[in-house]
């Protein structure tokens, strides 16, 4: 049996707890997310900590971690004030302009902009979608829970309109080898799905 390397959460070092996380809890699926200011400049960012957490209603959730001063990053405060996001997912032919979103773009700027990505409205919600992917989820506010001493904030939306390009569809499900869907790792590093194991098994539950 192999000596561990051993860490307890209460005496670690914030920034070696976050590399643990980050790296064993992989690959993590990217919450691409569009919402507007007060001023209706759009806006467009990318988060690591996000899934899906309910089926009906559906709902998903985005982890918006705050600035390091403590302040709230553009997405939380946009979505606090006008309750609205719409979810992108991210696919390889656009990872760049992805990772690129993440910056530290000054709040009256938009991510569209700097990236050339191209904004097309939603049918329900005033944030706009990102028109080169494939698959787009509008979303409502649920509710913000706060976690934590820091009070991390986690968003969860509920989907109230879908757009899925049928380009990426084979036989009523999505396609992962038409999708290409990107996922993040650890530090800098993002992946592509590889190669996709099929094994079925039985729990009686409809899919």
């Amino acid at each position: 049996m192999p000596d561990y390397l051993e860490y307890d959460p209460v005496t670690t070092d914030k920034r070696q707890i976050y590399r643990l996380l980050t790296g064993a809890v992989v690959p993590r699926p990217i919450g691409w997310a569009s919402t507007v200011n007060d001023d209706g400049v759009a806006n467009l960012a990318p988060f690591s900590f996000f899934t899906v957490v309910c089926v009906i209603p559906p709902m998903i959730s985005l982890t918006v971690a705050r600035n390091p001063d403590g302040s709230e990053k553009h997405t939380l405060k946009n979505v606090r004030r006008n309750g609205e996001f719409c979810f992108n997912v991210v696919t390889q032919p656009v990872w760049k302009e992805m990772v690129d979103s993440a910056n530290a773009i000054p709040e009256q700027d938009s991510e569209f902009e700097k990236t050339g990505l191209t904004p097309i409205p939603c049918v329900k919600i005033k944030p706009p979608r990102v028109k080169e992917v494939p698959i787009h989820f509008e979303c409502t506010l649920h509710q913000v829970i706060e976690l934590g001493p820091n009070r991390h904030p986690l968003v969860i939306g509920e989907v109230v309109y879908m757009h899925v390009d049928p380009a990426c569809m084979t036989g009523g499900y999505i396609d992962m080898k038409k999708l290409d869907p990107i996922g993040r790792l650890n530090g800098f590093q993002y992946v592509t799905l590889g190669e996709i194991f099929n094994r079925k098994f039985e729990d009686g539950q409809a899919r």
